[in-house]
């Protein structure tokens, strides 16, 4: 990412195609240092929780939901940055429709992996894989995926089916937000059943954690915007 902001301010300088051609470098090899490192790190913070349980699938599950929670981020920054002077005159409609179409393709996307994740779990019905679910199917987690289910797919595929929804702000705006709160939910479905096995429970700490890991990001993201 450092690599790919260097060559692209030096692109706006210079202007020169070879700033092009080793963006394109960086992204190639990018795309696979991307890919093994966020699942060995889903895989290592998450799922090494419960050690005993497996799936395959795993590290694009969380690829999914990263990139959607991600497209949405990038909307609101994109509005705000707009508004704001940055990028006015460079995001016209067609950059804000983009953002909409590709916040829909990972919200089916995700839902896909998910219900393969189950379904193939489910059918095959193995007691060191089936478990996992079961246990998440108990107290009030029950009702955190019903919201998984409802919120993280229903309500943002029916919202953004329409083309002109894309460009609508009192339908994105509230959209982005509540993706926050869907991953928020998500993460905490894969986590928090092993420290609270029965009910969904919001401690400080984990609001401390979102802070602190939110803000670390935003304080890296301000000084290398400047």
């Amino acid at each position: 990412s450092y690599k790919l902001r260097q060559w692209s301010l030096r692109q706006d300088h210079t202007g020169a195609a070879e700033c092009t051609f080793k963006m394109r470098k960086y992204s190639a090899g990018g795309i696979y240092l991307f890919a093994l490192t966020l699942t060995m790190a889903a895989i290592m913070w998450v799922k090494s929780l419960e050690h005993q349980w497996f799936s395959t699938m795993y590290g694009v599950y969380y690829f999914a939901g990263s990139v959607w929670l991600t497209l949405a981020t990038l909307y609101l920054l994109t509005l705000f940055l707009q508004r704001t002077g940055p990028l006015d005159g460079v995001v016209h409609t067609r950059q804000y429709h983009d953002l909409g179409v590709l916040l829909l393709a990972f919200t089916v996307f995700y839902a896909y992996i998910a219900f393969s994740q189950y379904f193939l779990i489910w059918n095959a019905a193995i007691p060191e894989e089936t478990f996992w679910y079961i246990q998440r199917e108990n107290g009030t987690w029950w009702e955190i995926g019903m919201l998984l289910i409802f919120g993280h797919f229903a309500l943002p595929f029916l919202a953004l089916l329409r083309i002109d929804s894309k460009l609508a702000l009192p339908v994105m705006v509230p959209l982005c937000f509540w993706a926050w709160a869907m991953h928020f939910c998500d993460l905490s479905f894969n986590i928090m059943p092993v420290i609270h096995p029965k009910h969904f429970w919001l401690d400080w700490r984990d609001l401390a954690c979102l802070a602190f890991i939110g803000g670390v990001l935003g304080l890296v993201f301000l000084r290398y915007f400047n």
